[in-house]
């Protein structure tokens, strides 16, 4: 069983395969081909995620956690319940860009697959994906949006604040708020999940540890957090209605560009890059070579197809 992500989504592939209850291993390429996933399945259950959630990249969570040292190899001192609750985090994190891509390739090899750390149905996916955009939705809503910037607050105001415990992650965040990040960016430079650090932040505003200082001004902010998170078509629509009402906003082009190739739609990337090139001329090497780059990848997939 194999094909493009454009013709059938990953959530769909997952469901016919727990209907049929195959065990094996499903590879998935997205929008970077040197970046694959394998899934592995038992009876149509995913029970591993690789290289996302392996045993390596559990170590390298723990650690920039601070919970385990910096030369740390294995977990074995962590309790299990930790470092599977962290598993299943990454897991989580990295499955709800993949089910958001509509670019690149599955193909699943059926094969006898040994039980593994996870194990979840497809429909416990969806949900999982629904209840982690609503939260995210709501949690926007109560941040003002993500593009707030924390920051400490002033020492005489985190004097009078309650008493809270910290454990290592507000530390971290702590460290990372200097006032110029915004939530968006903050979570990326942790890799920590947006929603985590939200509602951290948000604990800590309360607190009155962390201010939130108002977002930079950035039209193409909510389209990058969109392009980042798979929402391609999300991110083409903001862009679009950007370009209409200031057609002269280079940067909008050039990101609407990004947005349409991670929805495999080279031709209107050209398009929007060509329109970046008419907006800002000092741009012009740096979209040609993005021209390039994308006809030849659509020379490549016709070559392909034929």
């Amino acid at each position: 069983m194999h094909g493009p992500l454009s013709e059938i989504g990953l959530i769909e592939v997952l469901q016919l395969l727990e209907r049929g209850e195959r065990s094996g291993r499903l590879r998935v390429v997205g929008p970077d081909q040197a970046a694959a996933r394998t899934l592995h399945l038992v009876r149509g259950r995913v029970v591993a995620l690789e290289p996302d959630a392996s045993d390596a990249a559990v170590v390298r969570a723990l650690i920039r956690r601070h919970e385990l040292p910096a030369d740390a190899t294995g977990a074995a001192e962590i309790a299990p319940d930790r470092r599977e609750a962290v598993r299943a985090g990454l897991a989580r994190s990295a499955l709800g860009v993949m089910l958001h891509w509509s670019r690149g390739r599955f193909d699943f090899e059926a094969g006898p697959t040994a039980d593994g750390p996870l194990s979840w149905s497809a429909d416990a996916l969806v949900l999982d994906l629904v209840e982690a955009e609503s939260r995210r939705a709501e949690l926007a809503d109560a941040l003002g949006g993500w593009g707030g910037r924390p920051a400490l607050a002033p020492a005489e105001q985190v004097r009078d604040g309650a008493r809270v415990h910290l454990d290592a992650l507000d530390w971290r965040i702590l460290d990372a708020a200097d006032g110029r990040r915004d939530l968006a960016a903050l979570a990326a430079h942790l890799a920590e999940p947006l929603e985590t650090v939200g509602e951290r932040v948000r604990e800590l505003v309360a607190a009155a540890i962390l201010q939130l200082h108002d977002p930079v001004d950035d039209p193409t902010r909510q389209a990058r957090v969109a392009i980042d998170s798979g929402r391609y078509d999300e991110a083409i629509e903001r862009l679009r209605a950007r370009v209409v009402q200031v057609p002269a906003d280079g940067e909008a082009w050039r990101t609407l560009g990004l947005a349409e190739v991670g929805a495999g739609r080279f031709d209107r990337a050209i398009a929007a890059w060509t329109a970046w090139c008419q907006a800002l001329p000092e741009a012009t090497a740096d979209a040609d070579a993005l021209i390039r780059a994308a006809r030849t990848m659509m020379e490549a997939l016709s070559a392909s197809r034929d």
